[in-house]
This record gives structure tokens, C-alpha cells and sequence, in this order.
């Protein structure tokens, strides 16, 4: 059974998504104005690892991250720079773009906001039709006070709802937030029924989730930062529309901090993913990404991140000591030694998925693989059993398909174990035709425990992987 911490209601909670083989996750991404920084990168990473601990549990899932290609943020970097805020938006997209493709974050759809202007335009004339949004000088509000369970998601109380935007008289009550901002000159802007203008910020993600993900979602995700107002106004506008409960889980993954400070551009400590993947390598900051549960503040160093490059060439060493012997092949049958640390090699592999099963905690999933490590160091190198390095390998196959931070070495290894499988069961085969049942089963029953399923027919037997 996986849990998840749920933020809305602030409780740890049974993940049963809508569709029972089916998970549907909306992520947040960039207003591409600037490089992203390791803070973003960390999110993504996060709901990356989450995703595929689903995928690896047998779900299937749609992740979706947008990228606001169309903001203040923009505009005002475009006349800082004295270009177009098209070239702005265009260089930093393929900017995130490499990053996400470096970091091998798998995204399904990348949708942009100025593709989908005609879609939140009809989004915001149904909240007006239902009464939610009102016209007001050529912009378009959301009426707060029409949806009474506003700052349910952020447990903030109706005195702190300051949407940090300007104060408007046209506005009805000063936390009202625009879904339409009227033309201004300078601005790029696009044709509506309250005249020209461009998105708010808020209403885009409501539009692009709802038209590529449904109306109803499992995981709504980003940084904790965007609980309140983004998320918070996301919600209400969604289920007002709809009237109907609209996301099941909402996820936030923690701050990132440089020297005990939260990182940000008034402090002047941000630093460039760019900059991080190109000094490290992405793999080494995958790992260090996930090297911490995603709600727990982590603390960005020159000592941390050699750290996490070191303790990732642990792990590629524990591979080549596998590599090795499985290269040799079966040398024996299990003695009994073999066999309890093939148990051992076994409970540290459920012990890697209750973690990832606990509200995906990697910061302990990844101790677990680090014991199988050492039972390949301390154990598996001297008794060169092959049977036991293809449970420790499938240790590994399963931490690298959450983890992805040994895809180069791994497709080899990956080659090399399925040769020792087919062996193993070809012995299998052996022992059976000359009626050794008890070993074959024993054989049998050692591959299932190594997440090997054998699948027995009238001549011989095949397998997968299960």
C-alpha cells in the first residue's frame, strides 16, 4: 500500500487514485523569464522519482508540467534586455527543455500558455456565466467570496489572502485575482470578448490540466512556494467551474536552502541548474536531489554534493563487482551461506519499497540500496554466487528505474543478467526433466524473491521479470 502526504487537510493518506490502474499527475513548471535553478530542478526530479515509483508499481501515468511562456515576469525581462518577449520566453524554454532531457525528468506534455489562449478565454466567460468572475475596465476578476472554501488547501485565514498584486478600486474586494489583465501599451496582447489583454497567471494551469488531464486529478504537485496564492486560486477557480471536488492528492516538495537561507534572487544565492548539472553531472545531482525525502528542507553545499558523488561511485563499484561475477556464471548451487544472504539481499529489497511505499521516501529507499552495497562488498564478491549478484543486480534495476542515476551502466548490466537468468533456469529445466523437483523449486522460489517470475511449460520454462 502506498501513502501519501496529502496537503490539503495536512494528513498522511491511503493513495487510491480515480482510476485504479490509471494516475494522473499535474505539475507546475517554469515561467521561463530566466535559466531555472536547482530549486526547480529539485521539484522536478521529485515528481520525476514519484512517477516512476508509480510506473514501477503498475500504474499507468499521464504527468503533465506547463511551461508560462507569457507573464509580467516576461515582459519585464524583455525591456530590461531590449528584446522581444517572444525571444525571452523561446531561449529560456529550450533552456528547461535540455535541462529536463540532461536530468532525464520524463515528462508526457509540455503544453505553453500562448497555445492555448482561445481555451482560457472559454474557461473564464463560464466563470462568468456562473457568477464566479466579473468585468471590470477591460480586465477580468475572480470573485473570491463566491467560493466559500477559499484557503481550505493553505489553512491561511482571510486577513492574510494579499495576492501580492497592486491594490485595484476595480476591484470588488482586494483579494479578488485577475484571470484577464486588460491591454496595456507595450504589452503583447490577444483579442477577447472584454477586449484586448493577456492570461493571469493562475487561471493557465487550471485550463491546460482540466483540458489534457480531465476534471479530475490524482496529484497536483510543486514547490511550496506555490501553495498559496497559486495553488490556492487554481482550486477555486477549477471548482467553481465545476462544482465537483477537482484534485485528490496535492503535493509540495520542500525549500532548498544555500548557507541556512532560502534560496532566492533577493539574496542573490540562486544557482543556475545550468551551472549544477555542467559542474556535477546530472546523475550526481539526481542523486542528490533525492538523496532527501521531498518534504524535507535540504541545504545546498560544495561538501554535499561530493558527498553524493562519492556514495554514488560506491554504488557503480558494488555493479562492478556484480558485473564480475555474473560474467564468470553459475559456479554452484546455493551452498547455505548463499542462501541467507540471498535472503538478506531479499529484505533489503522490500525494505527499498516500504520506503518508496511511505509517501516515496527516498532519503530511505536509497540506505536500503547502500545495504545491498555492502552485502556485495562484504559477502557476495568472496561467495561469487551468481544467483545471489542477480537478486542484488534486480536491487539495483529497480533503485535505478525510481532513481535514474545509472541508466549508462545499467543497460549493460541489465544485458549481462538476463544471459545469467537464462542459465540458471536452463539449469532449472534440467533439474526438472530429471524429476529434481525440490531443487528446482527451491530455484524457483529464490528467483521469485529476486522479483523473477518463472512460467513453466510442457517442454521447458521461460520467465520475466515481474
Amino acid at each position: 500500500m502506498i501513502t501519501v502526504y496529502n496537503t490539503f487537510g495536512r494528513r498522511v493518506e491511503e493513495f487510491s487514485p480515480y482510476d485504479p490502474n490509471l494516475v494522473k499527475m499535474y505539475v507546475c513548471g517554469p515561467t521561463v523569464q530566466d535559466e531555472v535553478h536547482i530549486g526547480h530542478g529539485r521539484t522536478f526530479v521529485a515528481f520525476d522519482a514519484i512517477s516512476r515509483y508509480l510506473r514501477l508499481s503498475g500504474f499507468n501515468v499521464i504527468r503533465v508540467q506547463n511551461i508560462t511562456d507569457i507573464d509580467d515576469k516576461i515582459i519585464k525581462k524583455a525591456q530590461e534586455t531590449g528584446t522581444s518577449w517572444e525571444e525571452v520566453a523561446d531561449k529560456y524554454a529550450k533552456s528547461y527543455l535540455e535541462m529536463m532531457e540532461r536530468l532525464k525528468v520524463k515528462i508526457d506534455l509540455h503544453p505553453k500558455v500562448t497555445t492555448h489562449i482561445s481555451h482560457i478565454i472559454d474557461f473564464i466567460q463560464k466563470l462568468i456565466d456562473k457568477g464566479h468572475a466579473y468585468v471590470s475596465n477591460g480586465s477580468v476578476y475572480f470573485d473570491v467570496d463566491t467560493f466559500p472554501q477559499y484557503g481550505e488547501l493553505s489553512n491561511i485565514k482571510r486577513e492574510e489572502w494579499n495576492q501580492g498584486e497592486e491594490f485595484l478600486k476595480e476591484k470588488r474586494h482586494p483579494y479578488d485575482f485577475a484571470l484577464w489583465k486588460a491591454y496595456k501599451p507595450g504589452e503583447p496582447f490577444w483579442e477577447s470578448p472584454w477586449g484586448k489583454g493577456r492570461p493571469g497567471w493562475h487561471i493557465e494551469c487550471s485550463t491546460m490540466s482540466t483540458r489534457y488531464l480531465g476534471l479530475n486529478i490524482d496529484i497536483h504537485g510543486g514547490g511550496m512556494d506555490l501553495v498559496f496564492p497559486h495553488h490556492e486560486n487554481e482550486r477555486a477557480q477549477t471548482e467553481a467551474l465545476t462544482g465537483n471536488r477537482w484534485v485528490k492528492y496535492w503535493m509540495h516538495v520542500a525549500f532548498l536552502n544555500i548557507r541556512k537561507e532560502k534560496m532566492s534572487k533577493s539574496k542573490g544565492n540562486i544557482v543556475p541548474l545550468k551551472e549544477a548539472v555542467s559542474k556535477y553531472g546530472p546523475s550526481a545531482l539526481r542523486y542528490w536531489f533525492l538523496s532527501s525525502q521531498y518534504r524535507s528542507t535540504v541545504e545546498y553545499s560544495e561538501e554535499a554534493m561530493e558527498q553524493s558523488s562519492r556514495a554514488l561511485d560506491r554504488l557503480r563499484d558494488a555493479l562492478s563487482i556484480l558485473r564480475k561475477i555474473i560474467q564468470e556464471g553459475p559456479k554452484h548451487f546455493s551452498r547455505d551461506e548463499d542462501i541467507q544472504v540471498q535472503a538478506e539481499l531479499v529484505q533489503r529489497v522490500s525494505q527499498f519499497r516500504t520506503a518508496l511505499n511511505n509517501d516515496f521516501d527516498t532519503a530511505s529507499a536509497l540506505s536500503a540500496i547502500h545495504e545491498v552495497a555492502t552485502l556485495v562488498f562484504s559477502k557476495l564478491q568472496y561467495s561469487e554466487d551468481a544467483l545471489g549478484a542477480s537478486i542484488a543486480l534486480d536491487a539495483f534495476r529497480q533503485f535505478n528505474e525510481v532513481f535514474g542515476v545509472m541508466d549508462e551502466e545499467f543497460a549493460v548490466e541489465l544485458e549481462r543478467l538476463t544471459r545469467v537468468i537464462d542459465a540458471v533456469v536452463e539449469i532449472r529445466n534440467y533439474l526438472r526433466k530429471n524429476q529434481m523437483y525440490d531443487l528446482s523449486d527451491q530455484i524457483r522460489q529464490i528467483l521469485a524473491q529476486g522479483g523473477v517470475k518463472v512460467l513453466d511449460g510442457k517442454e521447458k520454462s521461460t520467465w520475466r521479470f515481474q
